[in-house]
Formats: structure tokens, sequence, C-alpha cells
């Protein structure tokens, strides 16, 4: 490995770059087995750049071939995961649906694949969901799709962990299920006329 030309390898940086996602979600990756790397005797990773190269195209091309309108599911609590997973299948079989159950799986799995629409709590084991919004507020990735809060933490217990940002729908627990499945149906309206998950201004049902 340490004979491998610098064409052939790129540093963490330059991975996070290529692929428009944090340097912290490719050490993820690294150490998830997704990408192929090593480390130097100084500590710093080396990643094969067709590692990386095939990452984008398998990603490019699920983006442009998916016929489902997909959801990513970030909570740790399984009966809400499950409730909400439950809820959301009233929504047809044109739906597709993940689910995990911290900030850091969910950075994993949407610079794997992006999804049209993440529906997040916030308070949660290992990178909690405003640790997460912050990551991917400083990505690409993270302007493509649709983001929806549900939390039981008031305004002020938002503040006090450093606040949404700008433009995030959020529902208080209980989640009104009504208000959010309409909301995701205009999301879904959305994709079908324009065709990919574009950030339009939010519609006004949040509580």
């Amino acid at each position: 490995m340490g004979n491998e030309p610098s064409a052939d390898i790129m540093s963490t940086r330059e991975a996070a770059n290529y692929l428009d996602v944090s340097v912290r979600t490719v050490q993820l990756w690294v150490e998830n087995g997704c990408l192929q790397a090593w480390k130097t005797p100084g500590g710093h990773r080396r990643i094969l750049r067709h590692s990386v190269e095939e990452m984008m195209e398998a990603r490019q091309t699920r983006d442009s071939t998916s016929e489902f309108f997909e959801i990513l599911i970030c909570e740790d609590d399984d009966i809400n995961c499950r409730l909400i997973e439950l809820q959301l299948s009233s929504l047809g079989q044109g739906v597709r649906i993940r689910t995990v159950s911290n900030g850091f799986e969910a950075l994993i799995r949407i610079g794997e694949r992006c999804p049209h629409l993440l529906i997040t709590d916030i308070v949660m084991p290992s990178m909690d969901g405003i640790q997460m919004l912050d990551a991917l507020q400083k990505i690409t990735l993270g302007h493509t799709m649709h983001i929806v809060v549900v939390t039981g933490l008031n305004e002020d217990e938002l503040k006090q962990r450093g606040g949404l940002p700008v433009g995030i729908t959020h529902f208080s627990k209980p989640v009104p299920f009504t208000q959010l499945l309409r909301l995701i149906s205009i999301y879904m309206e959305i994709r079908h006329v324009y065709g990919k998950p574009e950030r339009v201004k939010e519609p006004l049902l949040a509580n």
C-alpha cells in the first residue's frame, strides 16, 4: 500500500470534496468498510481513488433511476419509528422507507443514497439531530432534500441546543400525522412535477 502512486490515492478531505460530503462522513465510511483505505504511520487515512469513484458512480446511477419517493427516518425510539413507518405506509407503494437510530448513521446513509425526505428526531445517542443538521448544512446534499423534524422539545429547549437551521419544518410530538402526511404528499407532487427533490419554501403546516 505504501507504494501506491499518488494519483491513485486520496486524502480524507479530497474524498469528501469529490463526493460532496463532510470529512466526518468519509471517516465513517472508511470505518464501516464502505471505502477502501489504510492509515499511514502518522495516522492519516489514505483512500483508494477507484473506491471513491465507484461510490460516486453507483450513487449517481441510483439517483437517476429511482422510481420511488425515498424517505429516511432518523429516530432512536423503536416504537416511535415503527409508528411513523406504519403511518407513512398509507402513502402507497411508490414510497420507499429506510430507518436509522442516530445522526451518524443518517449521515452515512444520506451519503450513500440521498433521500427525497429526511424525518428526524432531535434527542438521540451518539450524534443528535441538531449536530446532524448542522453537518448537512455544510454540504450540497443537505440542500437537495426536504427535512422535517419531529421532537418532544419545546422552543426554548431547541434554542438551548443551538436551534434548528433556518427553513427547517418541525412538528411537536405526538406527531400530527394528518398534517405530516399532507406535507409529504405535497413533496411527492413536487418531485412528480420537477423530477427531482428540489428544496422549496416549506408550506406552513407545522406546529
